[in-house]
């Protein structure tokens, strides 16, 4: 029996815990964080990693369950925080809840893991990990000694910080904004564009509108250039990101006459003053509901063990932060909705605010679509995932495929009448990008690696260090080939793994270009060929169906012994690569065989023109479809 163990869940523990407490040898140590588990390493301090406790398996169990949580709403009966016939209690961002639960829960099960196999006496760990430790020992005789870490709380909400991202030529910037600075930033911007370039919408009940939630239109240029030949108002509601972020989807605002929504001056005076009363009576209703111990205990349960008290401080918080939001956007879009002639709401998701927002309060009497917007394909042991995005969407759904439809059809039983197979409107412009292949001196490679979400609950230090590995030969196979150059993209997604990557790479070869920002069309159209790494099994990487439609030999690394069966795969239409494979030598196949990679191009070609549903012409059907509300 091992007398005291020390959890280490962040790299900013070591400075608040005393190192005589680190490199004591009689202390066993348990990291849960690739950058701690490096520190001892490098330090030569013995330590085990806490998540290879959790078997797959148990990690399937547990997104399951997340996935139960993230609902939990449903099961909250009072209707007593119901405003304008909407659950206030159902707005809160789907992915910002799952995210934060997600590590909570898989630290929740480890920790009992740890405390029933090593039976301490004494555990010692710093803030991040005190609510779970009592949770557990409350009732028991282990001591407990805690290092305050004024850290861990910045890092609890993945959203309270944005991350502003920037190219400028072969070198990328990134910085952190409050999300209260960046709306405020995002609001003296947009002020300024909108005064010079007149693009505010004015309430207009004598022309027809479709309103489009949370678009970018740099990513969406032909679909609004399209929609321009809509014989009626094309309006845009950014609350997160700006429609006018920069140079480019300014102009193609402008230029497709695209109307944007000012949430801000939607209210008069009046209804804004209301709006702290009506804050004050729903906030008192929140604190009867909270109050409710016995509900929530018994809700928030995994195997057997409540975990409310863990989340329940940050839940509260983050409830009360967003409640005046709340009680502004149903009142705004109440006002929007009635005093416009709205035919229909197009959004990208059903997940996010904005678009709760909006769906919610309007119950299917406006049509709307949720278009698809990436490239998913799913397997019968993927089918779980299909559950993070739109399988509870009521009205049409607009998919990339017959595939999908029918994949969405038998699976989860949705009419076949609601599944539009409409194609990829947001790759009608890779079509026309696509470039003629030259002869040049120098090969370039483009490695574009997914990073590990927090949603899967598959992110651990192993599967990190495995991907570090791919990583690794990659760029040093490339590194050795005479005429050969690499350079990376990362996903604009906003996740540590995107930064524990970039930092890897700066610290192999910091001249190697990282880009953030740069648009996908011109960094893939400036390679020969794409490598995506995979490291969750259950992704097909957007990326990959973007390298296909531009025409350039995709190699993809995955992570499971035996690739899933997904079309493009059976297709042979890009080089699959498994991390058991000999992974120098089939890169070098590919990079120096001009006939597999003459292959790979034909039969992605193929597969691109069968399998996507109007190639290149999606935006065109989509303003057919429109016209018809």
């Amino acid at each position: 029996m091992i007398n005291e163990i020390l959890l280490i869940g962040d790299v900013s523990d070591f400075d608040v815990i005393p190192n005589k407490i680190i490199v004591d040898r009689n202390i066993k140590k348990f990291t849960f964080d690739l950058n701690v588990h490096t520190i001892l390493k490098n330090k030569k301090i013995e330590h085990e990693i806490a998540e290879n406790l959790l078997t797959e398996e148990d990690r399937s169990k547990i997104f399951n369950q997340m996935l139960e949580f993230r609902r939990w709403h449903t099961k909250e009966i009072s209707n007593n925080l119901e405003f304008e016939n909407v659950d206030l209690l159902k707005l809160f961002d789907t992915h910002e809840f799952s995210s934060y639960l997600m590590p909570i829960l898989i630290n929740f099960i480890l920790i009992k893991k740890i405390i029933d196999q090593e039976k301490p006496e004494k555990i010692i760990s710093t803030d991040l990990f005190k609510k779970i430790i009592n949770s557990y020992t409350k009732n028991s005789n282990i001591k407990n000694e805690y290092f305050i870490n004024e850290n861990e709380n910045e890092k609890k909400i993945l959203w309270d910080k944005i991350t502003i991202k920037y190219d400028i030529g072969k070198f990328s910037i990134s910085f952190n904004l409050s999300k209260k600075l960046y709306l405020k930033f995002k609001k003296i911007h947009e002020s300024i564009l909108g005064f010079f370039n007149n693009f505010w919408y004015s309430d207009d009940l004598s022309k027809k509108s479709i309103i489009f939630l949370e678009f970018n239109p740099a990513i969406h240029s032909v679909l609004f250039k399209k929609l321009k030949n809509y014989d009626g108002n094309i309006v845009l509601i950014n609350r997160r990101r700006s429609a006018v972020w920069n140079k480019k989807s300014s102009t193609i605002v402008r230029d497709s006459n695209l109307k944007i929504v000012n949430f801000d001056k939607i209210l008069d005076k009046n209804k804004k003053q209301k709006i702290s009363t009506l804050v004050a009576d729903y906030s008192k209703k929140l604190e009867v509901f909270w109050e409710n111990s016995d509900f929530f205990n018994n809700l928030f349960q995994i195997n057997g063990n409540s975990f409310w008290t863990i989340i329940e401080e940050d839940v509260k918080r983050k409830y009360d932060e967003k409640l005046p939001d709340f009680i502004l956007s149903i009142l705004s879009v109440k006002k929007f909705l009635t005093t416009n002639d709205v035919r229909c709401i197009v959004s990208l998701n059903d997940v996010g605010e904005t678009e709760k927002a909006f769906l919610e309060f309007n119950h299917e009497k406006i049509p709307s679509i949720l278009l698809e917007h990436g490239f998913i394909e799913r397997v019968k042991e993927t089918k779980q995932f299909d559950y993070l995005d739109f399988i509870y969407f009521k009205d049409k759904l607009a998919v990339i495929s017959d595939t999908r439809k029918k994949w969405l059809s038998a699976e989860f039983n949705i009419d076949p009448n609601r599944i539009i197979s409409l194609g990829s409107p947001r790759h009608d412009d890779f079509f026309n990008s696509r470039l003629k292949n030259h002869i040049k001196n120098k090969m370039t490679i483009l490695l574009a690696p997914n990073p590990i979400s927090d949603i899967s609950g598959l992110s651990t230090t192993d599967l990190k260090l495995r991907v570090n590995n791919i990583l690794l030969k990659i760029l040093s196979t490339v590194k050795q080939l005479e005429n050969f150059e690499i350079v990376v993209k990362l996903h604009s997604t906003q996740l540590k793994h995107n930064e524990e990557m970039h930092l890897f790479i700066k610290n192999y070869d910091n001249t190697i270009p990282i880009y953030l920002s740069k648009s996908v069309i011109d960094t893939i159209n400036d390679v020969d060929l794409v490598i995506v790494v995979s490291p969750e099994p259950y992704g097909t990487s957007t990326m990959i169906l973007e390298s296909m439609i531009l025409g350039k030999p995709t190699i993809n690394v995955v992570f499971n012994k035996k690739p899933f069966e997904f079309e493009h795969v059976k297709s042979k239409s890009v080089f699959i690569i498994s991390e058991q494979d000999e992974l120098e030598k089939e890169l070098k196949k590919i990079f120096l065989d001009k006939n597999i990679q003459n292959e790979i191009y034909e039969n992605a070609h193929k597969f691109v023109n069968t399998f996507l549903s109007n190639p290149g012409i999606a935006s065109e059907k989509f303003l057919d479809l429109l016209r018809t509300y």
